[in-house]
């Protein structure tokens, strides 16, 4: 048997929850309004501004990639007044790119081998400071290089030793022996026998078991 509707009176129409909330809307949004537009407004622009930042990034990234590729290229044949001035060009624009290491590291081995030091060390260091990986053991490498061309054989020895530490293979077993090397050269015998010692106990076959053993025959001399 079907239950009769009951029926809905002015006065309780009047109160329906739902036309209320939609009054109250209403009335919110009338004495709100300016306030409303303008936030949303705001919202609008943050939004436009950071998808045309995102944007940006993503063209400047290509951009330094493109630059940094064909200077790389054109380096390739030897780094001559022009090359180095695209060079020049290229980390004044986009220095502070991941991209363009392979023309900073250019660079600072031209500049290098040019006799500037400080301009040399000033672009090692930056790769050195790199959140990659590669780029801070490429860094740290070229400074250790850096500081043997300057015989300061000790700050080599050391540079060396923070690249061995990383423990990237035979990128790190290469820097070990390097340091035992730099240590030789700054007249810690010591230091270099620990290293030559510590490696060859873990022996190592082929190039690098010849150079430990030169090395070792080096430090007999001693």
């Amino acid at each position: 048997m079907l239950t009769p509707k009951k029926k809905i009176t002015k006065k309780e129409l009047k109160h329906d929850p739902l036309l209320d909330s939609l009054e109250k809307g209403k009335e919110f949004y009338e004495e709100n309004s300016k306030q409303i537009v303008t936030g949303i407004s705001v919202v609008i622009v943050v939004f436009l501004l950071g998808w045309g930042w995102m944007n940006n990034i993503q063209s400047t990234k290509n951009e330094a990639m493109l630059a940094n590729t064909k200077t790389t290229i054109a380096a390739i044949q030897g780094v001559n007044s022009n090359v180095f001035a695209e060079l020049e060009q290229i980390i004044d624009e986009y220095g502070s790119n991941d991209e363009v290491a392979q023309s900073a590291l250019l660079l600072g081995t031209a500049k290098m081998d040019s006799g500037d030091f400080i301009g040399a060390e000033e672009l090692f260091s930056t790769l050195a400071n790199s959140s990659d990986k590669q780029l801070k053991v490429a860094g740290k490498l070229k400074l250790a290089y850096l500081a043997e061309k300057q015989a300061d054989h000790a700050a080599a020895a050391a540079l060396y030793q923070t690249v061995a530490n990383l423990d990237e293979g035979w990128v790190s077993d290469n820097a070990r022996l390097q340091a035992g090397y730099a240590y030789l050269a700054a007249g810690d015998a010591t230091q270099a026998r620990n290293i030559v010692t510590s490696m060859l106990d873990e022996e190592p076959t082929g190039n690098l078991k010849e150079q430990l053993e030169y090395l070792s025959g080096k430090l007999l001399e001693k």
